[in-house]
């Protein structure tokens, strides 16, 4: 009775309908052959997850690896520390010829990569701060010296406080954001250098009376400073970019047109004097002066050539000036040679006066 009872229980007298596996019926399991096999089951499902473990630490370890390379590429380490980033760089790469066969030594490859990329970042970090603070300084020291902060004292102090929180942020070794904000900063010096630059360009040509000369282009250069720094105050630093390169570059056109006015102006006025030294003959006379003033007058007609207008109206100007002191030099001489001739008439005649009297003492002393 019992045999009949544990036989339905486990059904061992019947065979099955189907079997999902090509096991003989003889083979199937009997309650006190089950125990193996779910060992042997138990060590499989263990390998299989040991190996997941073990992957899972791997793109771990590969991600940190990557992270720590990027950080140190992303702040120029390679350029500061080659030697140190090379030796990285050759950790990285035997790390990825160990992950075909994923473990605990290439793991350990991958950690001591991040590691060396790690190490040259913090070398480097404190020099690219300071690149990036003399980048942002030499602008800002052009300005000051040039009397920027005067008339540009807002938007200086704007540029400033955003070179300060670029530096609050690197001493909280907020990195990325200490990079982002000092780039930040830069741009806005970099526009303010523009729109100074064009600035003082207004500013000469106001001084010089030369504003008639390209008054178009001194127009729309007012409409685009005003425009670029309207812009940079609203933090629109695209624009203000923009309307700065236009300023300055209509700025420079309408002074290039100035220039050339003028230098043509200068040109006829030395011309002028050097015929009037000619009809003077000062280059006979004063020779040496005469040849100077002419030297000076062709090069400046060589920089009309060459479109030097401003270097060319001021040599034209010297020329003139030469040309002048040639001819003073030349009247001064004619001027001293008359009054010589005429001093030497005087004394001609005082010798023949003196002589006539003595001739005549002689003879009446004969008599």
């Amino acid at each position: 009775m019992k045999e009949e009872i544990r036989a339905k229980k486990w059904k061992i007298h019947e065979k099955p309908p189907y079997s999902l596996f090509p096991i003989p019926y003889s083979r199937l399991p009997t309650p006190h052959s089950r125990f193996p096999i779910l060992a042997f089951f138990f060590c499989i499902s263990s390998f299989f997850f040991c190996m997941a473990q073990t992957a899972e630490s791997l793109n771990s370890a590969i991600s940190g690896a990557d992270e720590a390379r990027k950080r140190a590429a992303d702040f120029e380490s390679n350029e500061y520390f080659p030697g140190e980033w090379e030796s990285a760089e050759n950790q990285y790469a035997e790390a990825g010829l160990l992950a075909e066969k994923p473990g605990d030594e290439a793991i350990s490859a991958y950690d001591e990569a991040s590691g060396s990329f790690d190490r040259v970042f913090e070398l480097a970090i404190p020099l690219y701060a300071q690149a990036r603070e003399d980048e942002i300084m030499a602008i800002r020291g052009y300005l000051v010296e040039l009397g920027a902060r005067d008339s540009f004292h807002e938007y200086i102090l704007n540029a400033e406080n955003t070179a300060l929180m670029a530096f609050g942020q690197y001493e909280a070794k907020d990195y990325y954001a200490a990079r982002d904000t000092a780039a930040l900063a830069l741009k806005k010096f970099t526009i303010l250098e523009m729109a100074f630059d064009a600035w003082l360009i207004r500013q000469e040509l106001l001084e010089r009376g030369f504003e008639g000369y390209g008054i178009e282009d001194f127009d729309i250069g007012n409409e685009a400073i005003n425009g670029a720094m309207g812009a940079y105050l609203a933090d629109d630093l695209e624009t203000a970019q923009y309307k700065a390169e236009i300023a300055l570059s209509r700025y420079r056109a309408a002074l290039s047109s100035a220039w050339f006015y003028y230098a043509e102006l200068r040109s006829s006025l030395a011309e002028g004097e050097r015929l009037a030294a000619l009809d003077m003959k000062t280059d006979i006379a004063a020779k040496e002066f005469f040849e100077k003033a002419d030297f000076y007058n062709k090069a400046a007609l060589n920089l009309m050539e060459s479109e030097q207008y401003e270097a060319a109206a001021r040599l034209f100007i010297d020329a003139e000036a030469v040309f002048v002191i040639a001819s003073i030099t030349t009247l001064e001489k004619r001027r001293a040679a008359v009054a010589a001739i005429k001093n030497a008439n005087k004394k001609i005649q005082e010798s023949e006066r003196i002589a006539r009297n003595a001739d005549i003492i002689s003879n009446g002393g004969s008599k």
